[in-house]
């Protein structure tokens, strides 16, 4: 890229002394037809060409030139430097003056043509890669695209963007282009200085009257300064902001030998702030991420330890409440009064060992360390493991109608039985004292549906889906005195896991249907 302009102010001179030449071969043949000062006309022609091609400086060598070419070959005496007319001594310097002069200006213009097109041109590549970072991309795939583009920019064999994971950990090369840079032991060495000092390396300065403005050029190291003895034509430019240094964007020695262009440093600088600036907000979001997840761990934890003191103290207070009674009774206990309290104390023991149970099973769950012994097993025997779970009484409420002939199902006893379990304990907490719960099932070609349905208040539209979020109890929970919201979570992760779904159906007139369905053949990984 821009190689034609840099071949321009490369060969600047020899195109202009190559112009002079040529027009006066060109002029001589024509010597003898016009009067001699009519050349200086043609040859301020030439040096206003040389000055819009090549700028200021071959412009003023082309009128230098210019001035005794005409001198020599179209003042007399022909073929010297002397001038037999002593006027002709002013048209001469009148020539060197304005021949200089229209060199000035036209390469000025030039220049600012050229400085022109190179701000468009780099605003047009900064606007491009900015869209890029907006649009939430990776940060290796800005990565990718930094080299490239630089790559592209400076004409240098290679480049790599080497980032610093950790303050302690050297950096290390995440994209490049070019030849293998990253494995050069120079190239690492002066990365590595670079980061630790926070410093740039090998940046040229600004030419003499150009003022960098899209911001303050930093300060540049040599290579001799960064260790390297010999001054090399690469350049090392660290990625920091003011909270923190992300990493070194290397930019290797052109294909071509020359040094890198101020114009070029300048837009790699800009590219390199773009860069440092989309590293800093994949930084913030991500501390910002862990911010949030860290606020939700500190909201379920007091959801637990909530739930966990209500659902814990509530049975023990109960126990200790009977036990002193008993303990602080002054006459002997007969077995008629005492066994009606063991039976309070035993009710207590029980829903304690549950409200412990669910908080272990859901805990195992999250952590996959409840690992599943998958077989193949009838649905009526593990809705009767989950019926001998219950109460005596309870069970009398329960009405299990499952069809003949139901194919067997891929699935975790234990896990099933436990699912079911929660399911037949909710829909008997909110029936009501005394309505009956019904268990049914049915199977099509692709699963097997089971559900559970009770009499009870029903559940609202939009608490469907919360109803099986943890520590969520509904709506009409508070009329139930018991329970940690935690059994329909259980049974959705536990379904889930078997490659099944759970939803809720209203029952008329009144009432819930909570269904299961789980797929015929197993799709679980064992």
């Amino acid at each position: 890229m821009r190689r034609g302009p840099r071949a321009v102010e490369r060969y600047g001179y020899l195109i202009a002394a190559v112009s002079v030449v040529a027009a006066t071969v060109v002029f001589c043949p024509g010597r003898a037809h016009f009067a001699k000062g009519q050349w200086s006309l043609l040859y301020l022609l030439v040096v206003g060409l040389v000055a819009g091609i090549s700028g200021v400086r071959p412009a003023t060598a082309a009128a230098v030139l210019s001035f005794f070419a005409w001198n020599y070959y179209f003042l007399p005496p022909y073929g010297t430097l002397r001038v037999a007319d002593p006027r002709d001594w002013l048209s001469l310097l009148v020539f060197l003056v304005v021949g200089v002069a229209i060199g000035l200006q036209t390469g000025r213009l030039r220049n600012r043509e050229a400085e022109a097109q190179a701000r468009g041109h780099e605003a047009e590549l900064l606007n491009r890669f900015s869209a890029q970072l907006v649009s939430d991309i990776s940060v290796d795939e800005m990565a990718r695209q930094l080299v490239a583009e630089v790559a592209e920019i400076t004409g240098a064999g290679s480049t790599a963007l080497f980032l610093c994971p950790d303050s302690s950990e050297p950096p290390r090369c995440i994209a490049s282009r070019g030849t293998d840079c990253a494995q050069l032991p120079a190239v690492a060495e002066l990365v590595a200085w670079a980061s630790e000092q926070a410093k740039v390396i090998g940046l040229p300065d600004p030419p003499r009257g150009i003022q960098p403005q899209t911001q303050e050029w930093p300060v540049t190291a040599t290579h001799r300064e960064a260790g390297i003895g010999d001054e090399r034509r690469d350049m090392y430019l660290p990625l920091q902001t003011a909270t923190r240094q992300f990493g070194v964007l290397y930019v290797g020695e052109r294909e071509d030998g020359s040094a890198h262009a101020f114009h070029e440093a300048r837009l790699v600088v800009a590219l390199a702030y773009q860069a440092s600036v989309l590293l800093e907000r994949t930084l913030l979001r991500s501390v910002e991420v862990q911010a949030d997840a860290l606020r939700e761990a500190d909201r379920l934890k007091s959801t637990l330890l909530s739930a966990v003191s209500h659902e814990l103290k509530t049975p023990l207070a109960s126990l200790e409440a009977t036990l002193t009674n008993l303990l602080e009774q002054d006459t002997p206990l007969e077995e008629s009064s005492v066994r009606p309290e063991l039976q309070a104390v035993k009710q207590d023991l029980d829903r304690l060992n549950r409200s412990i149970d669910s908080l272990l099973d859901l805990s195992r769950l999250e952590a996959s360390a409840w690992g599943p012994q998958m077989d193949w097993h009838e649905l009526g025997d593990m809705v009767g493991a989950a019926l001998t779970q219950l109460p005596e009484p309870d069970r009398t409420r329960i009405s299990a109608a499952l069809p003949p002939g139901l194919p067997a199902i891929h699935v975790d006893f234990a896990q099933w039985a436990r699912a079911l379990e929660h399911l037949l304990r909710n829909a008997l907490a909110y029936s009501g004292s005394g309505s009956p719960v019904h268990v049914g099932a049915s199977s099509t070609s692709t699963e097997i549906r089971l559900w559970v349905e009770d009499k009870g208040p029903g559940i609202a539209p939009d608490e469907r889906e919360r109803v099986f979020a943890k520590f969520y109890r509904g709506s009409s929970a508070a009329a139930i005195a018991s329970g940690t919201g935690l059994g329909l979570a259980i049974t959705r992760e536990i379904i889930r896991f078997h490659g099944g779904r759970i939803w809720v159906e209203d029952v008329m007139p009144h009432g819930a249907r909570f269904v299961i369905a789980i797929p015929r053949e197993p799709t679980t990984e064992e």
